[in-house]
């Protein structure tokens, strides 16, 4: 039998990737369900005050920021991980202008490593990243509106250092933040087969 805490360890972390998961498609649906003032669909701001809603400098126009907090509010979700710290988004201006919304032509510029030397690329020019700084919360926006003290690790530092590069690493005992995006591919053939596109 696993110890209580092993327990609680694995029913946190599927909770997490679960919550990362549908905030994933719930990214998508709002691309499927929001209109640019060209026609396009675009994807939300992320919400730069705590307060859930995205933040833009000017509507329609771009986001105030490129990285934040998820805009739970307006997504309908879940504001916390399972450790009770808010889930850190970035996302590409190109693919969140509501002014002119993304096309088939748009190129993310997030990239996603193996590591914070980015030598090994996961993922290249996505459209957004999805961070849950996990157990350790370290460098997490926390449910109280400030941030957590920030990590001691090259590869979690990665996550939080407001650039456009993210680490997903696997097998490594003192990382445990969990990273995911949006695939271009997956958000423009949805966008297709909902009639957003091209």
């Amino acid at each position: 039998l696993l110890p209580l805490s092993a327990q609680q360890d694995i029913r946190y972390n599927g909770e997490t990737e679960k919550a990362l998961g549908e905030i994933r498609e719930a990214l998508i649906g709002y691309a499927a369900s929001h209109t640019a003032t060209d026609g396009k669909p675009y994807l939300p701001c992320p919400d730069t005050n705590d307060d859930g809603v995205e933040d833009r400098s000017a509507s329609p126009g771009p986001c105030t920021a490129e990285e934040g907090r998820i805009p739970w509010v307006d997504l309908g979700l879940g504001r916390i991980d399972a450790w009770n710290n808010r889930f850190r988004y970035r996302v590409t201006p190109a693919f969140s202008n509501n002014a002119t919304g993304f096309t088939l032509s748009s190129v993310g510029t997030l990239r996603v490593c193996a590591e914070n030397t980015c030598a090994t690329s996961v993922a290249n020019a996505v459209p957004a990243v999805i961070v849950s700084h996990g157990k350790n919360g370290a460098g997490a926006f926390n449910a109280a509106g400030g941030t957590n003290a920030a990590s001691l690790d090259a590869n979690e530092l990665e996550n939080t250092d407001n650039d456009s590069d993210f680490v997903n690493k696997t097998g490594d005992p003192t990382y445990d933040d969990f990273a995911v995006w949006l695939s271009p591919n997956i958000l423009f053939n949805r966008m297709v087969a909902a009639g957003k596109l091209p």
